[in-house]
């Protein structure tokens, strides 16, 4: 008699599982319930000024919180990227919103994006019950449209040392400051009961993620961490990084920005190589397929070699985090006979430098502007060189360095109006830093080469080609497929 109420129970059930789009897979060994979906998430690769949406599909189950946390999950870190990508505004109805709700997460919240307070970080949170427990996302954001916004966060990235200490050491210390204010908001999301948390970011947004993961886990011993960065920059030295197995970084070997900070600085937490053969081979078909402006982009420009020397420059000129931020005084006479004396460290020059590459009435980044006037630059190179020749034979290059930051600056200036949010002396920090590294003098000597630096100025684009969104998602849609749903 309880035949055919168990049966028209049957056809509910299932008729609710394919609606939901919700099927019984086996993936990595286990069987995973999954959800399938469509989800938008914002381009990296800019179309002039305007941001592109690129839409995408994903596949998500709650199961993967119930594995060890220690153990990578290609199919989760997909879908932590996709996350992180979405999750770049708080305006109502947003895409990271919309993707969090189709993931079921019944709350969901921001920290404040507008605030002017320099060291903290802006992140979206999102909370639901699975079974007895509830799982907390909480997403770090690295990209938000605004120049003010964007400003900020990359002097968080060059704030490597603690500007009011002599002991440059342990945690990246504006990584460290903005981990230290979310810590206690982000604890108090956790439940009475069982709390799972899953973090991610991307980039400096990945950086924090990593800091504030290992923080969380010594705050909250009884809460499961499963924790996602991708294309991270280093975030402490090596000899303080411990044991965080259940952090997964994924990286790859051509983004200029996982090699540093330098000097043998590393991050929370287990390395993954997210560039592969595999990846490598299906990359453009993917990116094709995505819709992503990075499609062919990378056939433009050998980028490991770039990248392999520009570290290998950097290293040169900043040999270690005293290095860095140590104070330094310059005096020079120039062309007119003028006496000059800056004092700065490397550091100051570093974050001065964001105020030049983000300025509000620029329509493109630094090398972009360059790029546009390059016939104009002949005069600044010849000084550049002038001034690495010079300081690679150990005479003081600064009077040449403060003739090229002058043409620097008189080009620059005539690309933005008239006027730049930085003085030429500020601009003559930036140039004392990087001439050595976009410069390269041979190793057997003779003239200066400025090659390194025409393809940093022309190709600026493809150099962050590893670390944009476009990229590490298709190459994690290449490593994790979507599971074949249910017939």
């Amino acid at each position: 008699m309880y035949k055919k109420p168990f049966q028209k129970s049957a056809v509910l059930v299932l008729a609710a599982l394919i609606i939901s789009g919700m099927f019984m897979m086996t993936g990595c060994g286990k069987s995973y319930e999954y959800t399938f979906g469509d989800v938008e998430w914002v381009s990296s690769v800019r179309d002039g000024s305007s941001v592109r949406t690129i839409k995408d599909t994903y596949y998500y189950s709650d199961d993967w919180f119930s594995d060890n946390p220690s153990s990578e999950n290609q199919e989760l870190a997909l879908a932590s990227m996709q996350l992180a990508a979405s999750c770049v505004s708080d305006v109502e109805g947003n895409t990271g919103e919309a993707f969090l709700k189709s993931l079921g997460f019944e709350e969901i919240g921001y920290s404040d994006f507008s605030t002017a307070d320099p060291d903290d970080c802006s992140y979206t949170w999102a909370r639901k019950t699975v079974g007895d427990s509830t799982l907390v996302a909480v997403v770090i954001q690295s990209v938000n449209t605004g120049s003010k916004q964007r400003n900020k966060v990359w002097k968080q990235n060059f704030t490597v040392n603690d500007p009011e200490s002599d002991d440059p050491s342990g945690e990246h210390y504006a990584y460290a400051v903005a981990a230290d204010k979310a810590i206690d908001d982000i604890a108090a999301l956790a439940a009475d009961g069982e709390t799972t948390f899953w973090i991610t970011g991307q980039s400096r947004g990945g950086a924090i993620a990593n800091v504030l993961s290992a923080r969380l886990a010594d705050k909250l011993d009884k809460a499961k961490i499963f924790a996602y960065t991708f294309e991270t920059p280093a975030t402490v030295d090596a000899d303080a990084a411990g044991n965080y197995k259940f952090i997964h970084n994924y990286v790859c070997s051509d983004d200029l920005v996982t090699h540093i900070p330098l000097w043998g600085m590393t991050r929370y937490g287990v390395m993954h190589d997210l560039r592969t053969k595999e990846t490598d081979g299906g990359l453009d078909d993917m990116l094709t397929s995505l819709g992503s402006g990075a499609a062919g982009m990378k056939a433009r420009i050998v980028t490991d070699d770039v990248v392999a020397k520009l570290v290998e420059n950097l290293e040169a000129k900043v040999p270690s985090r005293a290095e860095y931020s140590a104070e330094r005084t310059d005096k020079w006479k120039d062309a007119d006979g003028k006496k000059h004396e800056l004092t700065y460290s490397y550091q100051e020059a570093m974050v001065r430098m964001m105020d030049l590459i983000f300025r509000e009435n620029s329509s493109g980044t630094l090398f972009e502007d360059l790029a546009a006037r390059k016939g104009d630059l002949d005069e600044a190179t010849g000084f550049l060189t002038a001034g690495v020749k010079a300081e690679s034979g150990g005479k003081d290059p600064s009077a040449d360095y403060w003739e090229a930051a002058k043409s620097l600056y008189a080009v620059l200036s005539e690309e933005d109006g008239g006027k730049l949010p930085v003085s030429e002396e500020d601009l003559y920090k930036v140039v004392r830093v990087m001439a050595p590294v976009l410069i390269s003098m041979p190793e057997d000597g003779g003239e200066p080469d400025a090659e390194l630096l025409t393809d940093v100025i022309g190709y600026n684009r493809e150099l962050t080609y590893s670390h944009l969104f476009d990229t590490i998602i298709a190459r994690l849609k290449i490593l994790a497929p979507e599971p074949e749903k249910a017939s």
